[in-house]
């Protein structure tokens, strides 16, 4: 029974819990009973979510088969999800032969799950891949949350569907979104008639929060973000470390020299650095990676030993830390760290410019920053632990570096020149990116402590120093009346790497808006620069191949020179697009899209904070309209005709990891929490305005007694209570309450 404020408390440990079936979980703990039994190999669990989780890896008693597949030898060796049809679906769409290991790899298993009123069951399925063979169909389970299996993200046109159809009290045109317009009917078909339909539909759930859900319930950027799976950063290393050592001994890798003693032991233990050898600098003095590696030792060892009074240092400088020090910087595991940074983080919060990255060049805590994100998304659990060491330390030398603190005088009032013309403007925008980088490992990688003081104070003054270097000013020229010959590569880096750090930034603000309900540090109307360029001109390895790429993607009347970001978003929010410009800003690609529908969260988080009305929901309800119809048609674009980059699915190559698109292809889920949200404050809203009005209300004039009397309603209060809260779980219990709904 709940109490007066509505907890319902166990009455064993006298624990309190907001939901009635989350204190009914919480009372199983209290017993030795094992209710849910597995009806393959009759283990028992206590809970129906973990019995769930067992049955997806369950082969049956000890003595059967360990070996079973059910996924084609395509699909295994593409990693992709198979529905172990006869050919598969992704088979028959590529008309190739289809084969299975053996005859018994199309023997599915029917599982029978014993709770039948639990209501986290997901619907029944009756033939399921198994997921230890098949990594893009995987089961997730959650002490806090739902089980649910997870349908590919190209189909998305279920999702539309789907979303709709969670919400059986809404009208068909809920949100504004007409689904007889033909891109959507278009997407809808082309999903019908996909081949194989009838029996993937047999094993396909309604599609949900994959993404978002263990983003909000996790913490770490290799399992928070998109950071490839274990075996793909394992074959990243393992590649890395395969060429390595002999590039390393003819100077070849990152300009570094090592001693013998560093490469004997590189090739016993890729992991391990010579401690009782030592390293000696002074045979490598002539080495300018060398001497970054040095200057960084040397810096952290600077705000060790100086700190002022308000430090969060608690390193003492000793000779044995200076080793530690010396042995996480050393040119080894640094060239691996940033190879891992490359390919494993790059693709998620691509600002920076690979092609043209030159170390020697670099600003040493760039490079410092660099080192700790590749070390906090490595394989090897030993240099996750050894980069923690740091975190604090680089904080601190990052933005007490000069670059970054010292004043820069604000441009003239008619000047439209871009600050970023010359090499000796690119230390500043090295210095804002990294203290951007070191926000993203402290508030994913950090301490509670470390995560509130980047949220609260240190990303304050990134906002700030990216205002002072100038937002309006982010724009591209036409490049296009620039014959060939004349066009200068490293301009167009340092503007697009410009455009692309603001951009981030404002996505970063954003995201603290919608998780951590805080509110925005950055407004719409100030974003006045460029679209992010296509990741085929920024990937471009060659000026020339740059140069060719923008004249076939950037013409003057494109989107990316002709649209500022503040225009885009304004142009979403304002009325229904027409056909043709939901084609035009589809070409935009994720990125742009997803800076675009994450900024209708800064929308949605203004309106449910102030005392607003029904009726200004509309500029919401036309974003969220005309978002979808526009990354519908962007998803029905062939990835070979995209100019996006390559799709994560079908990159298995090490060498090209760092092109695929990151965790911004699931901006679909960031749509769906807006159109959440949206509906969540229309009812709230409809329903205090009913409150008033229909009988057995309040009658108008007059009011309810918690108004106390001044002659005016209460409004209502936002979905996500919490300000500022560290913890995600606001938004994360929103999703698990959206979860339970579940498509017969």
């Amino acid at each position: 029974m709940a109490d007066a404020r509505g907890l319902h408390r166990c009455l064993v440990c006298s624990k309190t819990y907001k939901r009635r079936e989350h204190l009914q979980r919480h009372r199983s703990s209290h017993t030795s009973e094992r209710p849910h039994r597995c009806v393959l190999c009759s283990a028992s669990f206590q809970r129906s979510d973990v019995l769930r989780r067992h049955v997806q890896t369950c082969d049956g008693p000890d003595n059967a088969s360990p070996s079973r597949r059910r996924a084609c030898n395509r699909c295994v060796h593409q990693k992709k999800a198979c529905d172990s049809g006869q050919p598969c679906q992704n088979c028959a769409k590529r008309r190739v032969d289809c084969q299975y290991p053996n005859p018994s790899a199309l023997a599915g298993t029917t599982i029978a799950v014993a709770d039948a009123d639990d209501p986290l069951r997901p619907p029944p399925s009756s033939t399921r891949p198994n997921p230890d063979h098949d990594p893009h169909l995987h089961t997730h389970a959650d002490p806090l949350g739902p089980t649910f299996e997870l349908a590919p993200f190209g189909n998305f046109d279920a999702l539309v569907q789907q979303a709709v159809s969670l919400f059986p009290i809404l009208p068909d045109d809920w949100l504004g979104i007409d689904f007889s317009e033909p891109a959507i009917q278009d997407s809808f078909e082309s999903f019908r008639n996909e081949p194989g339909d009838d029996a993937a539909a047999t094993r396909r759930h309604p599609y949900s929060f994959s993404f978002l859900y263990h983003f909000t319930s996790r913490t770490g950027l290799a399992s928070s973000f998109d950071c490839a799976t274990l075996q793909q950063r394992q074959q990243i290393v393992a590649a890395f470390h395969q060429c390595s050592p002999e590039q390393l001994q003819h100077g070849d890798s990152l300009g570094a020299t090592p001693p013998p003693s560093v490469s004997a032991s590189f090739d016993d233990n890729p992991y391990a650095v010579p401690v009782s050898h030592g390293l000696s600098w002074s045979s490598w003095l002539h080495n300018p990676i060398v001497l970054k590696l040095q200057q960084m030792v040397m810096l952290i060892k600077n705000v060790v030993t100086v700190r002022p009074n308000n430090s969060t240092i608690t390193l003492t400088w000793t000779p044995a830390l200076e080793q530690k020090c010396l042995q996480f910087f050393s040119p080894s595991r640094f060239a691996k760290f940033i190879e891992l940074y490359w390919s494993v983080w790059h693709p998620n919060v691509n600002f920076l410019h690979r092609p043209t990255f030159d170390p020697a060049a670099s600003k040493a805590v760039l490079l410092a920053a660099m080192a700790l994100i590749g070390a906090c998304v490595s394989p090897d659990p030993a240099d996750n632990e050894d980069a923690r060491m740091w975190f604090n330390c680089v904080e601190e030398m990052v933005f007490a570096d000069d670059d970054f603190c010292r004043d820069i005088d604000p441009p003239p009032v008619n000047d439209t020149t871009p600050p970023f013309s010359t090499l000796a403007d690119r230390p500043r925008l090295q210095a804002l990116q990294a203290a951007y980088v070191v926000c993203l490992f402290q508030n994913w990688e950090g301490t509670d402590a470390s995560k509130r003081r980047i949220r609260r104070h240190r990303f304050s003054t990134v906002v700030s120093a990216a205002r002072d270097l100038g937002i309006d000013t982010a724009r591209h020229i036409d490049y296009t009346k620039q014959p060939k010959h004349e066009f200068n590569w490293t301009e167009y880096v340092l503007r697009e790497e410009l455009i692309r750090m603001f951009i981030w930034i404002f996505l970063l603000d954003a995201g603290f808006v919608i998780f951590n309900n805080l509110p925005h540090r950055m407004v719409i109307k100030e974003m006045r620069m460029h679209m992010a360029s296509p990741e085929a001109c920024f990937q471009a390895a060659t000026g020339e191949e740059c140069i060719e790429q923008i004249h076939q993607w950037m013409q003057p009347t494109s989107p990316f020179c002709s649209l500022l970001l503040r225009e885009a978003i304004e142009t979403l929010c304002l009325d229904t697009l027409t056909p043709d410009s939901q084609e035009r800003l589809s070409q935009l690609g994720p990125v742009n899209l997803f800076a675009m529908v994450s900024a209708i969260h800064y929308i949605i988080f203004q309106h449910q904070n102030l005392f607003a009305v029904d009726g200004q929901l509309v500029p919401i309800r036309n974003g969220l309209r005309n978002w979808i119809a526009i990354w519908t048609r962007y998803s029905q674009l062939p990835p070979s005709c995209s100019p996006h980059g390559v799709l994560q699915e079908d990159c298995v190559s090490p060498e090209t990891m760092w092109k695929r698109v990151g965790f911004v292809r699931f901006s679909p889920e960031y749509w769906l929490l807006g159109s959440l949200l949206t509906d969540r404050i229309s009812s709230t809203t409809v329903g205090a305005h009913a409150q008033h009005s229909v009988p057995g209300g309040f009658a108008p004039g007059s009011f309810p007694p918690s108004s106390g009397g001044q002659g005016k309603p209460k409004s209502a209060e936002p979905i996500l209570e919490k300000y500022d809260q560290t913890s995600m779980r606001q938004v994360n219990d929103l999703i698990t309450d959206f979860q339970k709904f579940h498509l017969d």
